[in-house]
């Protein structure tokens, strides 16, 4: 009995200095702010590099055309109008979809009042849905080029819409009722009176073709603006801790002064052009996509979401997908037009463009600056002749014919410059699917500057 009240005893004194001594050590601890402030020394906070972005905002067409029957004209890009017009089209419900006729099939020679909507690239089927309220679970289209609203020709009252979606390659035409009217459309390109110009059709090729790829061209001078913007450069530690998997553990090797590699054994991330150009590679992925995988796009879309965000304003510019890899190229606008060339030489200093292969983002290209949110200055505004004018500057002045031409467009050329950056709109034609930059300065010295995109 009297051991066992000593073992009691015992195991009371232990509890008690044991409470003792932890009382002790929590009043008295100290956490190694040292070490912590070390650790965020290699820390890089990078939640506000860039924005996210959904499908329809990095995928917009290329042009908006108003029918009234024999006239038309385009709504220029300028100050988020296009953004603008697809939000209002969200809204809008499309029930059962059903095929046309080949009478509806783009030519020069139909006439209608209403609004087209053109992109340089095929949409694909399922991406109508983030344009707008699908009620039908399973579209018939394969892909869609052109997307036109019309008035319904059996309404009497001469007001309600019909939808059109075209696929050139497929030859098909595709329509549905929608909840729409007249009305409604004119109103989200109402206030747009200032940004629109007179515009005609034309064919640049297909003239014997049923379904006609119809561009539209000016009829008339446009007069547009030159920004200048500050510009920042993004930080390099940033993007080691978004595209690396354990900062820790990476190997720094300076590149003789023109940039920086960065590398942990599997994935690279070089620094080029004087650590203006950011290139990320996988090497140690390859082989083909499979069967049933979102498109490069859309992967594309969600790797760029999680991997530093949208820090400016680019767009999908063009797409492909093969046996062995996939590409998507996105391009920088500026107040809604694309930059087409700069004083740098090479696309890559507005341009970001992602690879995929066996089902991975296996490289990753992109500028290492971001414009600012506005302008510092409007810098003057600059008159672009008519495409007549530049047809007749081509066939005096250019080694290329108009037979040559693939399309035109207006375009920036951007003169980047210590931390700022200058954009100057100007007429690009494509030749090979290279867009050429024309310079009317001076007609007389034939000067024209060609900068090649992919």
């Amino acid at each position: 009995m009297i051991m066992i009240e000593s073992i009691k005893t015992t195991v009371l004194w232990i509890l008690i200095l044991s409470s003792i001594t932890l009382t002790w050590l929590l009043w008295t601890y100290q956490p190694e702010y040292d070490a912590l402030e070390e650790s965020n020394e290699t820390y890089v906070e990078i939640e506000d590099l860039g924005d996210t972005r959904t499908l329809s905002e990095i995928v917009q067409p290329r042009q908006i055309i108003i029918h009234r029957e024999d006239e038309q004209s385009m709504i220029l890009p300028l100050n988020d109008v296009y953004k603008d017009i697809l939000q209002e089209l969200e809204e809008v419900e499309i029930d059962y979809v059903y095929p046309q006729w080949e009478s509806q099939a783009p030519s020069v020679e139909r006439e209608f009042t209403g609004m087209e909507l053109i992109f340089d690239d095929p949409l694909e089927s399922e991406w109508i849905e983030a344009f707008f309220t699908i009620e039908e679970e399973h579209l018939a289209i394969e892909q869609v080029d052109r997307i036109t609203f019309l008035l319904n020709p059996e309404d009497e009252e001469n007001t309600d819409l019909l939808v059109q979606f075209v696929d050139m390659a497929g030859e098909a035409v595709y329509e549905s009722d929608i909840s729409l009217t007249m009305s409604d459309l004119e109103e989200m390109y109402e206030g747009t009176a200032d940004k629109q110009v007179s515009v005609e059709k034309y064919l640049f090729r297909g003239e014997s073709e049923t379904f006609q790829p119809v561009s539209y061209v000016t009829t008339e001078p446009v007069s547009l603006e030159k920004y200048t913007y500050e510009t920042t450069d993004l930080s390099a530690k940033a993007f080691t801790q978004i595209l690396f998997n354990d900062p820790s553990v990476i190997e720094n090797y300076p590149q003789a002064g023109q940039g920086e590699t960065y590398t942990d054994g599997n994935r690279i991330m070089s620094l080029n052009e004087s650590n203006s150009i950011l290139h990320f590679v996988r090497p140690d992925i390859r082989g083909g996509s499979p069967a049933d995988v979102p498109s490069v796009i859309e992967d594309s879309l969600d790797f760029i979401n999680n991997h530093s965000g949208w820090t400016n304003d680019y767009l999908a510019d063009n797409w492909t997908e093969t046996d062995l890899d996939d590409h998507a190229s996105f391009r920088l606008h500026v107040q809604g037009l694309p930059v087409l060339a700069s004083n740098q030489g090479q696309d890559h200093y507005f341009m970001i463009d992602v690879t995929r292969a066996a089902n991975s983002i296996t490289e990753y290209t992109r500028p290492m600056y971001q414009l600012a949110n506005e302008p510092l200055e409007k810098s003057g505004n600059v008159t672009l002749p008519s495409f007549e004018e530049v047809q007749e500057h081509i066939r005096e002045y250019e080694a290329f014919g108009n037979r040559a031409v693939e399309d035109i467009t207006i375009g920036h050329y951007m003169v980047r410059q210590r931390s700022y950056a200058t954009f100057e709109p100007g007429w690009y034609v494509k030749i090979d699917g290279r867009w050429t930059m024309l310079d009317f300065r001076s007609n007389a010295d034939l000067e024209v500057s060609v900068y090649g995109l992919e």
